[in-house]
C-alpha cells in the first residue's frame, strides 16, 4: 500500500516493542484499509535480527454472533487462513484442534480454553510473535461478555511482548465502556494511542490518480485542488467527489475557464447527492454531544466552541487551522454542519429529513418510521427538491443501478403510495410528494 507510510511506520515501531496499539478515527477515514496493509508492511520492513511477527488481520465483522464463542472463532479462522497463506504447516493441524474445540466445544468452559490452547501451541513451537489486527472493533467492545476481556488480559500478562492487540475503532476505546474488567483491558493501550486523520496531500493526489487511472477519466491539477477542497483527505468522501467529478469530466483534459464551470456543476450534484450525506452522517455520529455542540458552535454567527471539545476535534482532525481559525477539514462537512444548525433553530414547514436518525417531519409533525426503501426515496426527492426524479433515478437511488431493467412501474407507484400516506395529511391529495404524469416525481417546498 503506498498510502499512509507514516500511519504504518507507527504501528510498525508499537509491535517492536510487543505494545498494544489502538487506531481511533471517524467512519470511513481508511482504518480497514490501513489494518489491511500491515502484514505485507511488517513483512517487508521488519528488522532482519529477529523474526518478524504473524501479523494477523481479523475482520470483526465477520463474527457470527456477538459472543464470546464467536469472537474467539473468527480470530482463529483468520490465524488458520494466514498460516495457510504463508504456507506454513507445521503448525495448523493442532491449530485446527483447537478452532473445533471452539466452534464444537463439550461444555461453554471449552470455548475460552479452546482459544487459550491455540495460542499456546502457537508461542510453543514459533519463535515469531504474534500480533491480532482487531478491526470494527467498535460492536465487540460494546456487546461481548466481560470474561472476554479479563482472558485478553491475562494472555498479555502471560505472553507480554509476544503477543500484541492493535484496534481500530471509532472512538476511544475508555469512553465507550466502563465496566472495571473491560477498562482494564483498556489500561493496554494507554500509551499507544493514534488518531487516523484525513490522507496527507500526497496520499490524497495518488488515491485520486489510482481513481482517474481505474476509472478511465482524466482529473488535473485543479481538479485535485477541488477535490482537496470538498473531501478535505476523506477517503470515504473522495470517493464521491471523484466519481462525481469523474461522470462531468469524462477524458479530455480541459482548460481553466471549462474547470471552473465544471467545478460549479459538481458542486450543485454534490449537494443533492445522498452519498455525501450518509458519509457526513457516519462523521458526524462518531463523534461525542459536546463534540457535535463544538461544531455547530464553528458554524453559528457570534458563537465559539469551548476550548476543552475544540481540542479534542483537533486532535481527531475533524477540525483544522486555516487562516488562524479553526473550520471544520473539509467543504462537504462544513456544509452538512450548517444544514445541522439550520435544522435546530425552530420547526420549519415542509418536509424537513434528519439524515442523522432517520426521522422526518412534516409541518413540524413527526411522520411515522420509514422502511429503508421509503427513506431511500425520500432522500433522492429531498436532495432535488422541487426537482423532477424520472423513474431511472428512481430506481438507482433506491434499489441500485444492476436492477434498471428489473423493477417495474407498478412496483415504483407502490413504494411511492407508501411514502405518501406517511407524509401527507390527505394521500388523494398531496401536498408534498407529488406525480408528475409520464415524467415522474417530485417533492414540492413548503
Amino acid at each position: 500500500m503506498a498510502f499512509r507510510l507514516e500511519d504504518l511506520a507507527y504501528i510498525l515501531s508499537c509491535l517492536r516493542q510487543g505494545a498494544d496499539c489502538s487506531i481511533v478515527g471517524v467512519s470511513n477515514m481508511g482504518k480497514s484499509a490501513l489494518l489491511r496493509a500491515v502484514p505485507a508492511y511488517v513483512a517487508e520492513a521488519w528488522a532482519a535480527d529477529s523474526p518478524p511477527p504473524l501479523a494477523v488481520y481479523v475482520d470483526c465483522n465477520a463474527m457470527l454472533e456477538m459472543t464470546d464463542q464467536g469472537f474467539y472463532e473468527v480470530i482463529l479462522r483468520a490465524m488458520v487462513e494466514r498460516l495457510a497463506q504463508e504456507g506454513d504447516s507445521s503448525l495448523l493441524p493442532r491449530l485446527r484442534e483447537a478452532y473445533e474445540r471452539v466452534v464444537g466445544p463439550e461444555g461453554h468452559f471449552q470455548v475460552a480454553l479452546g482459544f487459550n490452547e491455540a495460542l499456546r501451541v502457537f508461542f510453543a513451537s514459533s519463535e515469531r510473535p504474534l500480533a491480532l489486527l482487531l478491526d470494527e472493533f467498535d460492536e465487540p467492545l460494546a456487546g461481548m461478555p466481560r470474561r472476554v476481556f479479563l482472558n485478553l488480559r491475562a494472555l498479555k500478562d502471560r505472553y507480554r511482548e509476544r503477543l500484541s492487540f492493535v484496534t481500530a475503532t471509532n472512538r476511544r476505546l475508555p469512553t465507550q465502556r466502563h465496566q472495571h474488567e473491560v477498562l482494564e483491558f483498556c489500561e493496554l493501550f494507554a500509551l499507544h494511542t493514534y488518531d487516523l486523520g484525513p490522507l496527507s496531500r500526497e496520499d490524497a493526489w495518488q488515491y485520486v490518480q489510482a481513481f482517474a487511472q481505474r476509472e478511465g477519466v482524466t482529473f488535473d491539477e485543479h481538479d485535485f485542488a477541488f477535490i482537496w477542497q470538498q473531501a478535505g483527505g476523506h477517503p470515504g468522501l473522495m470517493e464521491v467527489v471523484c466519481r462525481s467529478l469523474g461522470q462531468v469530466t469524462g477524458k479530455p483534459v480541459r482548460d481553466v475557464t471549462q474547470d471552473w464551470l465544471i467545478h460549479r456543476e459538481v458542486r450543485d450534484l454534490l449537494a443533492q447527492e445522498p452519498a455525501v450525506q450518509a458519509e457526513c452522517a457516519r462523521i458526524w455520529n462518531d463523534l461525542l454531544p459536546d463534540e457535535q455542540e463544538a461544531l455547530l458552535a464553528l458554524v453559528s454567527p457570534g458563537q465559539g466552541p469551548p476550548a476543552e471539545s475544540l481540542s479534542r476535534l483537533f486532535r481527531r482532525r475533524v477540525v483544522v487551522e486555516e487562516e488562524g481559525e479553526a473550520v471544520p477539514f473539509c467543504h462537504l462537512f462544513r456544509d452538512y454542519l450548517r444544514r445541522q444548525y439550520l435544522s435546530r433553530r425552530e420547526p420549519q414547514a415542509g418536509v424537513q429529513v434528519d439524515v442523522d436518525s432517520g426521522e422526518v417531519w412534516v409541518d413540524g409533525r413527526k411522520v411515522p418510521p420509514l422502511t429503508n426503501l421509503e427513506f431511500r426515496l425520500l432522500l433522492l426527492l429531498y436532495g432535488r427538491m422541487g426537482k423532477i426524479c424520472d423513474k431511472y433515478q428512481v430506481v438507482e437511488a433506491v434499489w441500485g443501478q444492476d436492477y434498471l431493467d428489473e423493477v417495474d412501474d407498478a412496483r415504483i407507484e407502490k413504494l411511492v403510495s407508501r411514502l405518501r400516506h406517511k407524509l401527507e395529511e390527505d394521500p388523494a391529495n398531496p401536498k408534498y410528494l407529488v406525480t408528475v404524469r409520464g415524467r415522474g416525481y417530485r417533492l414540492m417546498p413548503a
